[in-house]
């Protein structure tokens, strides 16, 4: 058995917390929820969702920002439909779980407790890809959602500093 340097030190963790994120393909037949926010001095379209809160489950806090930012009800969070692990300066280590989710109900209106959702929409497929494609949103939000919903098979995305790390 070899002996153990006992100088050497295992490398230091990055110390503080990741983000968990949580976001919904709100779907309904060919058509898609997209939300726009205020976000950065700019207006973004993305599709739903938000961070998850200490002590919550990822299908709680699901339920509640498709809730806030969209006034809609999940009756069952639906299948995982991809993973995004993103790592920048202002929010490291960030791991953004999307669900496709077709179960919901209810009118649109937005009860944003942040308010930055200035608007909330029910979108033919088509042009819901036309306006992603325009945001100004992030690359890892907008990339793997048209990828997903254009079929790709990827299920796992990642980014530093919003350029693919692979």
């Amino acid at each position: 058995m070899p002996a153990t340097d006992p100088t050497t030190t295992a490398p230091v963790p990055i110390v503080g917390p990741g983000v968990q994120v949580v976001a919904a393909l709100l779907r309904r037949d060919d058509h898609i929820v997209l939300v726009q926010e205020q976000r950065d001095g700019q207006e973004i379209w993305s599709i739903p969702g938000g961070g998850v809160e200490r002590g919550e489950l990822v299908t709680e806090a699901l339920i509640r920002e498709v809730h806030e930012e969209t006034g809609l009800r999940l009756a069952t969070v639906g299948n995982l439909a991809y993973l995004v692990n993103t790592t920048t300066e202002r929010y490291p280590s960030t791991i953004v779980l999307t669900f496709d989710c077709t179960d919901w109900d209810g009118d649109i209106a937005i009860h944003d407790p942040d308010g930055k959702v200035i608007g909330a929409v029910l979108l033919p497929m088509d042009e819901a890809k036309k306006v992603l494609s325009s945001s100004t949103a992030t690359r890892p939000e907008i990339e793997p959602v048209l990828a997903y919903l254009d079929g790709a098979t990827t299920r796992v995305w990642t980014y530093r500093d919003d350029q693919p790390a692979d």
